[in-house]
Order: structure tokens, then sequence, then C-alpha cells
């Protein structure tokens, strides 16, 4: 009986350990900092996964798009900073710079795994694979680069459960929303993974992070609206400013596909056929 893991694809296991390596860290920095100052400094992602995808000659920019990216950037910074959150993590400044630290090593980790996901989708073990079994089985090989950490954390974790607020064991509508909240959070996070695996078959890296960035501005109204959390208009503009930008990226994006697409004009064809 063959093993379920004799031969993996390189590719595979590098965007595994990429994908469990952005959420550990993502959900550390959330932990040790304001949500606003943790989306406001993943905002860079763009800028991580274009360097990424041109170090490694799997896409170019052209400086259109590369001024997109840059006001996409901009529009998400300034409704994060001015969305009636808190501004800056709790704690000193090192506490700023290790979170910090920890999402430029979010940005750099999801940046890596689409260009494997990528390479792999080039391979011909990665036409073999679906989408939803390309998902399950990253999901798989990171749940086996994450037993270590979770080994780790398990007392830390273990003593926050028990301590909770209201009392989780002793409180039995306590207890039930803790686990009705952490199956919608585990509903949410597959359907969200499985959501970008399908995206980012069908687009280009930079344009799946892009994307992405949208995604931070879709959760800051969505906060505003679930919290009432008031939206200044400066968090507006910024909005306003993303959506523009995102749309200006994704023109010069289809223009420049539609021009190397285009077939050559040949000599040969009458006059009444090349526009």
């Amino acid at each position: 009986r063959h093993s379920p893991f004799v031969s993996i694809p390189m590719s595979l296991i590098w965007a595994s350990a990429c994908f469990a390596m952005g959420f550990f860290t993502t959900n550390l920095s959330f932990e040790m900092s304001a949500a606003s100052f943790v989306e406001t400094i993943k905002a860079a992602e763009p800028i991580t996964s274009a360097a990424v995808a041109v170090a490694w000659g799997i896409e170019r920019l052209s400086a259109p798009e590369v001024l997109s990216l840059a006001t996409i950037i901009f529009g998400v910074i300034l409704s994060t900073l001015t969305g009636g959150q808190t501004k800056i993590p709790n704690g000193s400044g090192v506490n700023t710079y290790q979170t910090c630290s920890l999402i430029m090593v979010a940005n750099l980790s999801f940046s890596f795994r689409g260009l494997h996901q990528k390479k792999l989708r080039g391979s011909l073990e990665g036409n073999t694979l679906d989408d939803v079994n390309l998902q399950y089985r990253m999901q798989q090989l990171g749940l086996l680069f994450m037993v270590v950490p979770s080994l780790f954390l398990l007392p830390q974790t273990a003593s926050r459960i028990w301590n909770v607020p209201g009392g989780l064991f002793e409180n039995w509508a306590v207890a039930m929303n803790y686990i009705g909240l952490s199956l919608l959070n585990g509903l949410a996070f597959s359907s969200y993974n499985l959501a970008s695996t399908y995206i980012l078959t069908r687009i280009s890296v930079v344009h799946h992070a892009a994307l992405n960035c949208i995604r931070r501005i879709f959760a800051v109204v969505v906060t505003s609206l679930m919290f009432a959390v008031p939206i200044t208009f400066l968090g507006m503009m910024g909005i306003m400013i993303s959506f523009v930008g995102f749309i200006t990226f994704t023109h010069f994006k289809a223009t420049k596909t539609r021009i190397v697409e285009a077939p050559p004009v040949s000599s040969l064809l009458p006059m009444s056929q090349i526009q």
C-alpha cells in the first residue's frame, strides 16, 4: 500500500509551508497588536508579491501597474488608520518592531505561497489536482508543519480557555457561544482559502495580492457596520482611492494581456483586415 505522502512535488511542499507560516505569523500579529495596525502593515503585501514575482521571473510589471498598486496600498493605509480604531499596538516600541517583523514574514510567506502554487500549476503533477484537492493537500501538509508550534503553545492556550471570563466550562451559554464562533471561524477560513486558491489559479500572483488588498477594505466596511465604528471622511476617501487603484490595475493588466495574446499582423492580409 502506497503512502499518500510519496512523490509529493516540492512546489506543493513549499506552498504548504508558506501557507501555514503565513497564517501562523498573522495570528500571532493579531494577538500582539491592534487589528488596524496589523491590517495597515499587511496592506504592503502587493509590494512583496510584486518583488517576488519579478525576482523569480514569473511576471513583469509596467509603470502604470506599479502606480496602481501604490494607489491601492495608499488607500488601504488611509482607510485603516482613520477607521476609528486603535492606530498603534499596545506595548513598548520593541513590541511594535516585533509585530512589524511578524507581519512582513506573513506577507513574504503569502507571496511565496503564490509563487510556488504557480510553479506547481505549471508542472505535470500540478495539472492533475483541481482547486479543492489542492487546497486539501495544502491544509494537510500545513497541519504537519504546525504540529510542533501547536504543542509549544498548547499549555498557554489551554490556560486561557480555562480562565475565559464567564467560565467556559461553568456556563453552557458561554461554552456554546465559543463552540459556535469556532465552527463559524473554521467555515469562513476554509471558504476563504478555497476561493483564494481558485482565484490564484486563474490570475497572476500580483493581481491576486491586489485583490486581497481590496478584501481588507471590505473588512473595514463590515467591521464598521457590525460594531458601529464610524468611518471618517478620510477613511471613506481611502476606500474610494483603493477601489479606483484596483480598477486601474485590472485595466492595465487586461490591456497588457490582450497585447501579448494578439496575433502578429501579416503583410499578406488585405488592408481591410488590418485594424
